[in-house]
């Protein structure tokens, strides 16, 4: 009896002592494996610094992080081995439209399409341009450890080659932030009231808008049709006549990106006198809103 209960005390505790090991067995694999996604979650978050260098694994990365609207600026992937490639990131609209704006390296569904083909590492690879919405734009570098005959030594050498034992591709996504930092302006300048009149009108909207109306009238007008000058925008001019009055109504319709300043000069003759050459002027949306306080009649100082 004695002898039966000491076997059980034994069995009792060889079995505790494998329950034990084997929970700490488990607990080390959950700590390495969350180490491993952790070391998986930084080298997939890789951020470039405003105006800096930033080092993304292999590649040395020069971008900005945050832009103006229509500011110009580049992109720098410089690397000492294999090639690098440049893309930028989209998602696809229900209508299979290319969607760019309010990204980020999660987004769902998110594709890419190349900006700068793959560089070889004598060359490195380099891009330009700009972003005419506010709003966050996803980007990553693709790094090739394979020579590709960079050196034009032949398919065989590998002087150029990455000593990193892969020769697949190495991603790394970064975000780009395209803000507005204008303000919405609508002014109007009286440059001439003599018998060759001119007037200058300038409109910047801090968003883009898909149509706006820039409208106003000519007072004491005579003479041909006025010459309507207008820059920026895309943005078209009509005129006409109401009832058999002396003036003249400008109408000029069309879209404006954000930030972008519009121009519009306006001359015409008139042999008429009168100190305040122009109506009121405004700017409208396509449901009729102003998008600026208006212009009031121009008089020359």
């Amino acid at each position: 009896m004695k002898a039966i209960r000491t076997l059980t005390l034994v069995g009792c505790l060889f079995f505790s002592v494998l329950i034990y090991f084997s929970c700490k067995k488990a607990d080390v694999l959950t700590v390495a494996k969350a180490e491993e996604l952790q070391a998986q979650t930084v080298n997939q978050t890789i951020a470039a610094r405003p105006g800096g260098a930033v080092l993304a694994s292999s590649v040395n990365l020069t971008a900005p992080s945050v832009v103006n609207v229509n500011q110009q600026f580049t992109i720098s992937a410089e690397i000492t081995c294999g090639r690098v490639a440049i893309e930028r990131g989209y998602i696809l609209a229900a209508d299979g439209s290319k969607i760019y704006k309010n990204l980020t390296c999660d987004s769902d569904g998110l594709e890419w399409e190349e900006l700068v083909l793959f560089q070889c590492y004598t060359n490195d690879a380099n891009w330009t341009g700009t972003l005419n919405e506010a709003g966050t734009y996803v980007y990553r570098t693709k790094h090739n450890a394979a020579d590709g005959n960079c050196d034009r030594l032949g398919g065989n050498d590998k002087t150029g080659e990455c000593n990193n034992g892969d020769n697949g591709n190495e991603f790394n996504c970064f975000v780009i932030e395209a803000v507005a930092t204008c303000e919405t302006l609508f002014t109007g300048d009286a440059v001439s009231c003599g018998n060759d009149r001119e007037a200058v009108y300038s409109f910047t909207s801090k968003d883009p808008l898909g149509y706006i109306k820039i409208q106003g009238g000519l007072t004491n007008f005579t003479g041909a049709d006025a010459v309507v000058t207008i820059n920026g925008g895309n943005l078209v001019s009509t005129q006409s006549t109401p009832g058999g009055s002396s003036n003249r109504v400008i109408k000029i319709e069309g879209s404006v990106a954000a930030c972008e300043t519009i121009t519009i000069t306006i001359r015409w003759n008139s042999t008429n006198s009168g100190g305040i050459i122009t109506g009121d002027w405004s700017v409208k949306d396509a449901n009729g809103v102003e998008v600026a306080p208006f212009v009031a009649g121009l008089t020359c100082l």
